[in-house]
């Protein structure tokens, strides 16, 4: 009699433990998962954004960089706007002293303006233009003033790469110049001959290269 007792207890000890089974797969499995996710969670810098990408501010600069180097040919210098205006009415002063021609001159200033070639946008990447010209003239002449350019801008660290007629009906005569150090641009074009009554002048653009403005500037001005 007692043998089938021993039978009992060992059937019921088997039954305890096969009911704690499921109980221990459940715990190492909720385990795993914690584990899985600790280690997915070291392994993703979120970005702020949802992607996940771990690159930070300064590897995005850098990317922007790299990709403006290729479109432009050279890498953006990183410049504050007001220095690189002023450095272009500089230009345009000294322009118009070699010249050596008196008359009236528009009032404009030179200004920043969109790299179009990277940023259509006006947000990070630009350029600074100046165009104006002379008109009435009271001293010297415009034929006077083109021969002055072809003289002063090579002695001033100019290349000229251009002087010739514009291409256009009239033709006019046109000096395009380049500074190698600076790498700012002059076009000069003498508006000789006109239709209707329009006066001749002589117009004058300066235009500097693609800078890349500092972080925090706000190119749109608002």
């Amino acid at each position: 009699m007692k043998r089938p007792e021993r039978r009992r207890e060992r059937r019921e000890v088997q039954g305890r433990v096969i009911r704690k089974h499921p109980r221990i797969r459940a715990l190492c499995a909720v385990s795993s998962v914690v584990l899985l996710a600790g280690l997915m969670g070291c392994s993703t810098v979120d970005d702020g954004n949802g992607t996940g990408d771990s690159k930070g501010p300064g590897d995005k600069v850098a990317h922007e960089q790299s990709e403006a180097q290729d479109k432009l040919g050279y890498e953006p210098e990183v410049r504050e706007v007001a220095p690189a205006e002023e450095e272009v009415n500089k230009i345009s002063s000294k322009v118009l002293e070699w010249m050596a021609l008196q008359g009236k001159v528009s009032e404009s200033g030179a200004a920043a303006g969109s790299c179009e070639a990277v940023d259509p946008e006006f947000t990070t990447y630009y350029v600074v233009n100046h165009p104006w010209s002379v008109h009435d003239v009271q001293k010297g002449s415009f034929a006077e003033a083109m021969a002055n350019l072809r003289k002063e801008l090579p002695k001033n660290g100019w290349k000229i790469t251009k002087d010739g007629k514009m291409n256009t009906k009239a033709g006019n005569p046109e000096i395009v110049a380049v500074h190698p150090k600076t790498h700012h641009t002059l076009t000069v074009q003498w508006r000789e001959k006109r239709s209707g009554d329009l006066k001749e002048l002589i117009t004058v653009d300066v235009d500097s290269r693609c800078y890349r403005a500092p972080k925090g500037t706000d190119l749109s001005g608002g």
